[in-house]
């Protein structure tokens, strides 16, 4: 997942903890920082996606381009990009290879 994060949304390795589970931080260039894990290795086990309570969102200077680039990239889109009239922003979601939805916004989007 860690080639993943690095590869499609650009994100590089801040800090690799090892020692008796694997844990990654990641920073992409505009400071947003994450951590990921394999969810066995910390006991959790997402058995319905539906239920999970956190949904990550990131902001991005032009979606419909971010989304070509998703489209080239064979990345699997949830859907978008979609355009709302009455907020007036950019808005879609990505799946990334576990299908863990990020959804996608740009600056407009409250």
């Amino acid at each position: 997942m860690v080639d993943w994060y690095q590869r499609v949304l650009h994100f590089k390795i801040v800090q690799m903890h090892s020692e008796d589970y694997q844990y990654c931080n990641l920073e992409n260039e505009s400071g947003i920082q994450i951590g990921i894990a394999a969810a066995s290795q910390m006991g959790v086990v997402p058995e319905d996606r539906r239920k999970n309570t956190v949904l990550l969102q990131v902001a991005v200077a032009d979606v419909p381009g971010f989304f070509e680039y998703l489209s080239n990239e064979n990345v699997q889109i949830g859907f978008g990009p979609s355009f709302e009239r009455k907020g007036e922003y950019w808005y879609g979601e990505l799946r990334d290879l576990e299908g863990n939805a990020i959804w996608v916004v740009d600056e407009n989007c409250p």
